[in-house]
């Protein structure tokens, strides 16, 4: 909070939007939520006479411009960058696989619901760079993702604050309805956060399956294939036995 209110008193808005492209620094990383959820609280407060239009447009163009930037360095530098670097925030080469493979089969959905998860939403532009993504296809749907997201946390400080000062005056007839609120938002943002991660591995899990039983598959096919050449190259041995057989017994008087 002190670091945001820093920020916004020196530099305004665009030391909101220098805060949010941070966030895809993967060796400074800066916690995008605290920092809109900071500052929806201090527009509510009216602390700086703020415009909430501004505050939005502001904190989009700042991790719009981060993710970006994080594109073209995974569309330049490719996957040997991020194996490098992410391993301090351990990102694994197996996450990697696993995230390649999720985004190549749920691209725009990838792009658009990974606003929402934290961590996940760092490397996302990374990997749609490492991948070649369209721009055309990338650009507007972080755009768009963008907005809503910044929106929704804005305005989720803005509740809060506004919910806390109401429990201060009055917190005898509201202290425990605020707190139902609180542990509901919370609650939910919790449980959306974890069906997605468990609906990601369920679906990279599927996808391993069906794999191993094509490869299962395969390798029967061509063991039957092996052992009916094996069945064809005996017939002829057989018949050529046979045949020597029914000459010798000819030959004889």
């Amino acid at each position: 909070m002190h670091l945001i209110n820093h920020l916004i008193q020196n530099w305004g808005y665009w030391g909101l939007v220098g805060g949010m492209a941070l966030e895809y620094s993967i060796i400074i990383p800066v916690p995008a939520e605290t920092t809109l959820t900071a500052t929806g609280i201090l527009y509510q407060q009216h602390t700086y006479h703020f415009k909430l239009i501004w505050l939005v447009t502001a904190a989009s163009m700042g991790t719009f411009s981060g993710a970006m930037i994080a594109y073209f360095i995974g569309r330049a530098l490719g996957r040997p960058f991020l194996e490098r670097f992410g391993k301090y925030v351990r990102l694994t080469p197996a996450r990697i696989d696993k995230a390649e493979q999720t985004f190549q089969k749920y691209t725009i959905p990838t792009l658009a619901i990974s606003r929402y998860i934290a961590f996940v939403r760092i490397f996302v532009p990374y990997i749609a760079g490492i991948n070649r993504i369209r721009l055309r296809i990338f650009a507007p749907v972080i755009l768009i993702a963008s907005i809503f997201w910044t929106t929704t946390f804005i305005l989720a400080g803005s509740v809060i604050d506004r919910a806390i000062m109401q429990v201060i005056h009055h917190w005898k007839s509201e202290v425990i309805p605020a707190v139902l609120i609180l542990i509901v938002l919370g609650g939910t943002y919790w449980w959306f956060h974890r069906w997605m991660h468990h609906k990601m591995n369920a679906q990279l899990d599927g996808q391993d399956d069906s794999s191993q039983n094509d490869s299962s598959k395969d390798d029967s096919i061509s063991s039957a294939n092996i052992s009916d050449d094996d069945g064809n190259s005996n017939v002829p041995e057989s018949d050529k036995d046979t045949s020597e057989l029914k000459a010798e017994s000819q030959d004889l008087p």
